[in-house]
């Protein structure tokens, strides 16, 4: 090379012309920065996932998964979307309260309530003796427990003879003798409340229920059930203890029926017969129970006490007689 020529070129490598130790100087860093810029350039690409360079810059995206697995993101999506579209759960029940109440959707289905009775009047099967004695004043005689035919109290008295009653009597009528103070008392206490009361009905035997009933019977056409209604069978009446009344009143013209509950005597029995031992049999709601339509005039003596408790007692006089039979 001529001497123009290398001149040329150290003007060109050197155009400021500077020393050679400064040049070299110059060089070495511009070599450090290439060579620290490619280093660091390939430790980027080999350190990005799993996947060489190559392929993470030439793949598609889409074609990133394969067809039968989908990105955790789909799948998290996808299952959202289930949970949203199935029934919630219940919500997790409060802690007990003093009276807890049943947790929601836990509560266990209450029992089946009975089927009303078709026919509330209707007679059981099979029907029973009673369980205790006629004389009893706690026997329960209803439509499945009956008396003997031969049944009749021993101390039945008349009540025509019977002094200072103050109560009037409408036929020729019988009780029994344990009857007679307390019927005694009502009547006096019903008199000095100003009622004129009377008696329509007492003891009758086993063959003058089957009479009594046999009219309703005709009086309802031949049918049954309409009797059933009203009317007790021989064997099956109340009144053939000698412990059963049934009252009425000036008020009416001393008659019974639905024409006796509107008045003053029917109200004051209500609410003071059993103070004298005397109870209300077939009560205003209770046909289904009693299986009797409802009589304000007919009731029972049982005695103060035990009428005192079957007051207490809130139940109808079949429901706390059936407890003690």
């Amino acid at each position: 090379m001529d001497q123009k020529t290398q001149v040329s070129l150290k003007e060109r490598l050197n155009p400021k012309g500077w020393s050679r130790g400064k040049y070299f100087a110059v060089c070495a860093a511009i070599l450090f920065v290439l060579i620290t810029f490619t280093a660091t350039t390939i430790y980027i690409f080999t350190t990005r996932g799993d996947k060489p360079a190559e392929e993470i810059v030439t793949q598609d995206p889409a074609d990133e998964a394969d067809e039968d697995t989908k990105p955790e993101e789909e799948e998290l999506d996808e299952q959202i979307e289930e949970e949203q579209t199935e029934e919630p759960s219940p919500e997790p029940s409060p802690l007990p309260s003093p009276t807890p109440s049943p947790e929601p959707g836990l509560e266990t289905a209450p029992d089946p309530a009975p089927e009303p009775t078709a026919n509330w009047w209707s007679y059981p099967t099979p029907t029973l003796a009673t369980t205790r004695s006629g004389d009893d004043l706690l026997v329960l005689v209803n439509k499945q427990y009956q008396l003997p035919s031969t049944y009749a109290p021993s101390d039945l008295v008349n009540l025509a003879q019977q002094p200072n009653l103050n109560i009037r009597l409408t036929s020729t009528f019988y009780l029994r003798s344990i009857v007679i103070n307390d019927l005694r008392n009502l009547a006096n206490a019903a008199q000095a409340a100003g009622l004129d009361m009377s008696i329509k009905s007492a003891y009758r035997s086993y063959a003058t229920q089957q009479s009594t009933y046999q009219y309703w019977v005709n009086y309802n056409g031949g049918s049954v059930d309409a009797a059933d209604q009203v009317s007790a069978r021989a064997g099956h009446s109340q009144h053939q203890l000698g412990t059963a009344v049934d009252f009425s009143s000036s008020e009416v013209g001393d008659q019974i029926g639905a024409v006796f509950h509107d008045t003053a005597a029917a109200a004051w029995l209500g609410n003071h017969a059993w103070e004298y031992g005397f109870v209300i049999a077939y009560p205003q709601g209770a046909e289904e129970i009693t299986r009797y339509a409802y009589e304000s005039w007919h009731y029972r003596y049982i005695g103060v006490a035990n009428a005192a408790e079957w007051r207490a007692s809130g139940k109808t006089l079949e429901e706390w007689l059936a407890e003690r039979n």
